[in-house]
């Protein structure tokens, strides 16, 4: 599987406001430019039933991502190209409340970070603890959706250590028989490095609206505000945006699906790092057939091969320097 990385607006903008002094004029040569990172994974999932216990799922990646990255902990842009080595493990206990039910995921995951071109500012051993939450529609009304993030960890080439907590709540309200859905969510993630006195810390709020048109299309227009602040020794930036977008699933039958976004991201009061981002992505699947003996006989199976392509552009059109235009494949390969 492969993907494009795109930073959102605000990072951009704290960068800018901590590297230079964009509101007294700065060229353009010393403003950050875009930038992006190439992403490419392989990852097996696993799924376990056992007697009497909840069901234990988890997976095991190997990552790799190359291209420029803002480090919040040294206040660079800094070229990468690193690799990530994870092993995910969890349970999946419902709980039952009249007619609503509950699913939880609680797990934990590790995961080894090595780079080949900055191994001093990437380097680095991360334990994380999660939990995921979500809901049938309760009262045939309400849906809810929540995780709780929290990864820790030290470096290995310096005397640094990172704790990045994360919340995320979101509500689907509708019938689920019916054809139109209210989106709310807020969400919020607080990056500490320590000893120095490092910090990255952002807020997200969005409410919109969903709508299917049959059983194929399903089109959601949402507005999203953006808050983010940076601290660096005794230097700090601010930095909101909006960020109205409209996406879109259609699958006109059980092989073929489109997927589509438009996001226009626009900065309060800073306006250089203004852009629109779009992404195209079909999908074809195809079963891969065959036969599984569990002891009392071979047993058909079909396991879902899904291949996907398109595209992600992005466009900083108040942007005053080069590469203010960017457009990027991606390729995702599936196999159950």
């Amino acid at each position: 599987m492969s993907a494009w990385f795109l930073e959102d607006i605000n990072i951009y903008t704290l960068d800018a406001k901590l590297l230079t002094n964009p509101l007294l004029g700065t060229t353009a040569t010393l403003l950050p430019p875009p930038r992006s990172s190439f992403e490419s994974l392989g990852i097996a999932h696993f799924k376990a039933r056992l007697q009497s216990w909840p069901v234990i799922s988890g997976f095991v990646e190997e990552r790799n991502a190359r291209g420029s990255i803002s480090i919040p902990s040294q206040l660079l842009i800094q070229d990468r190209n690193t690799y990530d080595t994870t092993f995910n493990g969890a349970i999946n206990p419902l709980l039952h409340i009249g007619n609503a039910t509950f699913t939880f995921t609680p797990g934990l995951q590790f995961t080894i970070r090595r780079d080949t071109i900055s191994p001093f500012a990437m380097n680095q051993n991360l334990f994380r603890q999660f939990l995921y939450i979500s809901s049938n529609s309760i009262g045939n009304w309400l849906s809810i959706s929540a995780r709780g993030i929290r990864e820790a960890g030290p470096f290995t080439e310096q005397n640094l250590h990172s704790r990045d907590a994360s919340a995320l709540l979101e509500f689907t309200v509708g019938r689920p028989w019916g054809s139109t859905e209210l989106l709310a969510g807020y969400g919020a993630r607080d990056v500490l490095f320590r000893p120095l006195i490092r910090e990255y810390f952002t807020t997200s709020s969005y409410v919109g609206v969903q709508h299917r048109f049959g059983s194929n299309l399903r089109v959601a227009m949402l507005a999203e505000y953006l808050r983010s602040w940076r601290v660096k020794d005794l230097q700090f930036a601010i930095a909101e945006a909006v960020r109205p977008g409209v996406r879109f699933d259609y699958q006109p039958n059980s092989r073929w699906s489109v997927q589509g976004s438009f996001l226009m991201s626009r900065g309060q009061g800073f306006h250089t790092y203004d852009n629109v981002q779009n992404e195209f992505l079909v999908s074809y699947v195809k079963p891969m057939r065959g036969a599984v003996n569990d002891g009392t006989g071979e047993t058909p199976v079909s396991y879902p091969l899904r291949f996907s392509f398109g595209l992600q552009q992005q466009t900083f059109y108040d942007f005053p320097g080069g590469g203010r235009t960017t457009v990027l494949p991606v390729i995702r390969l599936t196999l159950f």
